[in-house]
């Protein structure tokens, strides 16, 4: 039972790890645009874009694993606010 739950872990993280490389061949085509210069500029959008995929895979990667529930408890602690 445990062996068929490490083959679908296995899939899932294979199928994300596309998302990873899409990412960088995204950035590598970004530095290839810049002509070799020491800077190189993104828009914001796509620095956004690109931090919103790899949150999205570290979570689910995360969620996986059963690492999530550590994070989800943590984030639900509640914030006091002072009014003074």
């Amino acid at each position: 039972m445990d062996s068929k739950s490490e083959v679908n872990v296995g899939k899932f993280v294979g199928r994300h790890l596309s998302q990873l490389k899409i990412l960088t061949r995204l950035l590598d085509h970004e530095l290839e645009a810049a002509k070799g210069g020491r800077e190189v500029t993104l828009d914001r959008d796509l620095v956004e874009n690109v931090l919103d995929a790899l949150e999205i895979f570290t979570d689910d990667c995360e969620n996986v694993s059963g690492g999530g529930r550590e994070r989800a408890k943590a984030e639900q602690k509640p914030v006091v606010a002072r009014l003074n």
